[in-house]
């Protein structure tokens, strides 16, 4: 590894970021960017004038928050090989970049792995991955702007794309607790469960409407946008009530190429259904 960046982004964490940036700063990676996207606390400022070697971009074109898009603009600011997206609630120990120096290896990704037989939740976001890779995927999904999954998104997308998923310690990254108000303070939607089911049942229809219209084409992000619309309305309108299941219903149309005179036109009707059940400590999870 040649050189290696840390993109951290930040909307209403700067208590946090006063703890976490310092120790970005301290592990000595080639690029240090903040993404201040539209924060209340001013952690752009902050940032400039207290931690030095950082570089911040400021997003002021977006009342809510929209991760993706900051995390993809924090990226598309650097020049490094590497890309390590470090969330401004985690806490990286002394070596955390000495370990991918060492250790990285062309076609993986790195996420954090299992302490004491756990896979922390909070540390997903925490990851390092060539550029050319995070590029060639087209990064993370901005049609996502719920709480969660769109880094497992990417992740799926480096996986069937041919990298290889790795794991770096575990014990070098410690997550801030904190409750959910703050992860759910900049969406419309301030219930976790729900931001969390509106963006799986996303990716569910998107990999579906993918696999229609053809797999070897992602969808654009107008149609991306438009999907995941569909699916927060509808799950708006169902507002988590444990008396039925929750259905989502699509509909798209497509065509193939045949030789004229004739014409494919392609139907896609699809349902999502999602029953309620007891869930079980997602601390605890081993996977999301």
């Amino acid at each position: 590894m040649d050189s290696i960046a840390i993109v951290t982004t930040c909307k209403g964490r700067l208590q946090h970021l006063r703890e976490t940036l310092p120790l970005m700063a301290a592990q000595g990676a080639d690029e240090l960017v903040v993404v201040d996207y539209g924060c209340p606390d001013g952690a752009g400022a902050w940032a400039e004038r207290h931690v030095q070697g950082v570089r911040t971009l400021r997003v002021d074109d977006d009342p809510g928050f929209c991760v993706s898009r900051a995390r993809n603009l924090g990226a598309a600011s650097c020049a490094s090989e590497w890309i390590a997206f470090v969330d401004a609630d985690v806490k990286l120990s002394p070596g955390w970049i000495d370990w991918f120096r060492v250790n990285a290896r062309p076609g993986r990704f790195y996420r954090t792995s299992p302490v004491a037989g756990r896979r922390r939740l909070d540390h997903y976001g925490t990851i390092a991955c060539a550029r050319r890779d995070f590029e060639r995927v087209g990064g993370f999904d901005e049609a996502m702007r719920g709480w969660g999954w769109e880094d497992i998104d990417l992740y799926t997308r480096l996986e069937q794309s041919g990298v290889i998923i790795s794991d770096y310690p575990g014990e070098l990254v410690e997550a801030i607790w904190h409750g959910d108000d703050l992860r759910t303070r900049w969406h419309s939607n301030g219930n976790r469960a729900l931001l969390s089911a509106s963006s799986q049942c996303y990716l569910s229809a998107k990999q579906q409407l993918t696999a229609f219209r053809d797999p070897r084409r992602p969808l654009d992000l107008e149609t991306r946008i438009s999907l995941f619309e569909s699916t927060r309305r509808q799950i708006a309108g169902w507002n988590g009530d444990a008396s039925k299941p929750l259905i989502l219903r699509y509909a798209a149309t497509g065509s193939d190429w045949l030789p004229p005179p004739y014409a494919m036109r392609k139907e896609l009707r699809l349902t999502i259904e999602v029953r309620l059940r007891e869930a079980p400590d997602q601390e605890d999870a081993s996977a999301p």
